[in-house]
């Protein structure tokens, strides 16, 4: 990991407060940030598909954000997108401000609008990821429709990691993965807070086709 990154992410972790893109200092709320466990993790799975795109539903503070992006830089590959309408608006730019901190911007951009409108988008445009990672709204149906539309991007062989397992609707997403989408594989990466699936082939399921989840 680059030192740049190590001194941004330390000060990340230790909370307080920090700039934002409107020049201001903010606290930051504890809760929103992913582990620097998990964060390793995230990291060592983007490095092993190198993806020419990935793409991150939730940027908030830029925990994880700014581990792939640190993968990327000292292995030189790929372009980053994240997607968060409120950024600005309800985390102040602080992941944004972050990002420019560590000295990580070259291969990253922002997209402030929300995942359901913007995964189609860059669908018709005909662009295609192979890492995606979901930590937006975690509403059951929300987060649902976030792996749906992934689906519609991710090309196989690539991955999309679920964050957050501690939570019931996260929960129920996974399983109705597992149960109906056998075109994906859990991936087993040891740690209780991230689900993780391949992309081993394309949906043929039959036009009727349910499984109790």
């Amino acid at each position: 990991m680059l030192e740049t990154t190590k001194a941004k992410l330390a000060a990340l972790y230790a909370g307080g407060k920090h700039l934002g893109t409107d020049g201001q200092l903010h606290e930051i709320d504890p809760i929103v940030r992913v582990s620097d466990a998990q964060g390793e993790i995230i990291a060592k799975l983007h490095r092993s598909l190198r993806p020419t795109l990935s793409i991150e539903i939730g940027l908030a503070y830029g925990f994880s954000t700014i581990f792939i992006l640190d993968a990327m830089k000292e292995a030189n590959y790929g372009h980053h997108v994240a997607l968060d309408p409120a950024e600005e608006s309800l985390f102040h730019g602080i992941g944004l401000q972050a990002v420019k901190d560590a000295g990580l911007g070259e291969r990253f951009e922002w997209m402030q609008r929300y995942s359901a409108d913007a995964l189609p988008t860059l669908l018709r445009e005909g662009k295609h990821a192979q890492f995606i990672y979901i930590d937006g709204a975690h509403l059951f149906d929300y987060a649902l429709v976030d792996f749906f539309l992934s689906d519609q991007i991710l090309d196989i062989g690539g991955m999309i990691l679920m964050d957050d397992m501690w939570m019931a609707s996260i929960k129920r997403v996974v399983s109705f993965i597992s149960k109906n989408m056998k075109w994906y594989e859990r991936v087993d990466v040891a740690y209780e807070n991230l689900a993780v699936f391949r992309k081993i082939g394309r949906d043929d399921r039959a036009w009727d086709h349910f499984a109790e989840f």
